[in-house]
């Protein structure tokens, strides 16, 4: 059993587990939480497969230091601006999944340089696509969105950049399995499945758990150090795996509680609050 004075670093998942059904905001007493364990020195680091442009507003104020992005693609001090990790697809792969998509007007989100890139026609006529709800207060947000002109596998080929993450919505069912099998047959990537009828490209899943020894290693801490609470695969279940104590919710799968310490109450109930009032704090 960890003992709670060892505990130093909790990482956190974001939907599901401590932003409220919108996918925007913390409840309030998840907010407080949060704020007392940071007045205790306890770090919380936000684990997620969001761009660091696309966290909510409430993380946006300095209190949470490190951010662990596009699944461990970019790691963050928010206090210095230090980038302390960070790896992507090569410029050549990049441009190679974005010819799966690009000029066929399907929805993407191009994660890159700690940015989120669209193609022009994405931007000049987002009424006609499937923005997802809580994206939208991005999408108009000026200075947040980048337009890429021309096709944006020439864009990563031109620029010498990698991209760190692909979010593919609203594909038409005549082409979502032959696009999905051509995303599968790429050995330098991570898919998984998203809603509605989307696929996220990434790294490859074994590659976040090394990222995140990383940061521990940055903050003189090591797994016993580590309480994580999430709700799904793989990238949560990789966490609660690897942590002294790891904390599932009630809305999270069976395959995620078999694997947990402890399951708290659902994440629109309060369950991350509940569990650290219980255990931490």
């Amino acid at each position: 059993m960890f003992k709670k004075e060892d505990i130093k670093v909790i990482t956190i998942d974001f939907d599901g587990t401590v932003l409220q059904r919108d996918k925007m905001w913390l409840s309030p007493r998840n907010h407080h939480a949060l704020k007392e364990l940071q007045k205790r020195g306890i770090h919380c680091v936000p684990c997620t497969g969001r761009s660091a442009d696309m966290f909510p507003p409430q993380f946006e104020d300095g209190s949470f230091r490190y951010w662990f992005t596009c699944f461990g693609a970019r790691i963050l001090d928010t206090l210095t601006g230090e980038i302390i990790h960070k790896h992507s697809f090569t410029p050549e792969q990049s441009a190679e999944i974005c010819r799966i998509f690009e000029g066929k007007g399907i929805y993407c989100e191009v994660a890159a340089e700690g940015r989120l890139l669209f193609e022009k026609d994405v931007m000049d006529n987002l009424w006609r696509y499937p923005v997802p709800g809580h994206h939208v207060w991005y999408m108009y947000t000026s200075g947040r969105p980048v337009t890429v002109y021309g096709k944006l596998s020439e864009f990563f080929l031109s620029q010498k950049i990698g991209a760190e993450k692909f979010n593919l919505y609203g594909i038409p069912k005549e082409d979502f399995e032959p696009m999905l099998e051509k995303c599968k047959s790429f050995d330098f990537a991570g898919i998984s499945l998203s809603e509605p009828v989307g696929i996220q490209i990434s790294d490859k899943p074994d590659l976040r758990v090394p990222s995140m020894e990383i940061l521990l290693k940055h903050l003189g801490c090591t797994w016993d150090n580590v309480m994580s609470i999430g709700d799904s695969m793989p990238l949560d279940g990789l966490m609660i795996k690897q942590a002294a104590f790891g904390v599932t919710l009630e809305n999270a799968s069976d395959e995620v509680k078999a694997i947990a310490d402890y399951v708290t109450d659902r994440y629109d109930e309060d369950g991350f609050a509940k569990v650290v009032e219980k255990f931490i704090l």
